[in-house]
């Protein structure tokens, strides 16, 4: 009997000690696997540059008359490598950042945008994206990203107000009427303002860099961007 016990205790220390090393090894795995993930997001910040999306918004058929009037009056004729003509028509355009200069994400999904609307002042707010609304992606640096997103963030706190008549009159009205139209005094719209501040930071292309922001529309901005940026799907935007 003393025997059969002796063997019992035994055999328990022995599974005792195997358990207790299984569960260590586990344990140190366990923090192997964690050292990692922080390794690669470390990794991941350190990446020098980020990107941009300049979003175009089409108006459906269901869209008023107005913003439907706006994308007609001002397309832009564009070619495909088949040498069909097609035609850039929009009404809108914002920029749109996924992350904070922290490489943060924002709640469910959004992004902040930058722009104005009729309605609006110049605004920079979380939003999502609806499907009439067309991205082109603009690769910047880490640095120009952190400047752009403040001065998003600057100029919508200037409370700047929606300028009719320039945003009306942008591809008929002579220069002299135009150039001279302070945005502090009379406003500003979007392309406009977005073409300045993408001018500002030196992104985009030269026929970007060489357009003049009071003659600008959101077609003719995107017919500027197109060879420059990556298109992007927006099959799962929400709003």
């Amino acid at each position: 009997m003393e025997r059969v016990l002796a063997k019992s205790h035994l055999v328990k220390g022995r599974r005792k000690t195997e358990l207790t090393s299984f569960l260590q090894n586990s344990f140190d795995k366990s923090v192997d696997m964690e050292k990692d993930k922080e390794s690669l997001l470390k990794i991941s910040n350190k990446s020098t540059e980020k990107f941009i999306d300049l979003m175009f918004y089409k108006p459906p058929e269901t869209d008023i008359l107005l913003n439907r009037v706006v994308a007609f009056a001002t397309k832009e004729k564009e070619y495909r490598e088949s040498g069909e003509a097609v035609y850039a028509e929009f009404a809108h355009v914002e920029i749109s950042f996924c992350v904070n200069p922290q490489n943060e994400t924002f709640e469910e999904g959004q992004c902040m945008a930058f722009s104005i609307t009729q309605n609006s002042t110049v605004f920079f707010k979380l939003r999502a994206w609806k499907s009439a609304y067309k991205p082109i992606r603009v690769t910047v640096t880490n640095e120009i990203y952190s400047k752009l997103y403040q001065t998003c963030g600057l100029l919508a706190m200037q409370k700047i107000c929606f300028d009719k008549f320039a945003m009306y009159t942008a591809i008929v009205c002579p220069d002299h009427l135009l150039k001279n139209r302070d945005r502090a005094k009379y406003g500003t719209y979007c392309s406009k303002i977005i073409t300045e501040v993408l001018q500002q930071y030196k992104i985009g292309p030269p026929p970007l860099q060489n357009l003049i922001a009071y003659n600008s529309t959101p077609s003719l901005l995107y017919k500027c961007l197109k060879n420059q940026g990556e298109d992007v799907n927006t099959e799962n935007s929400k709003l």
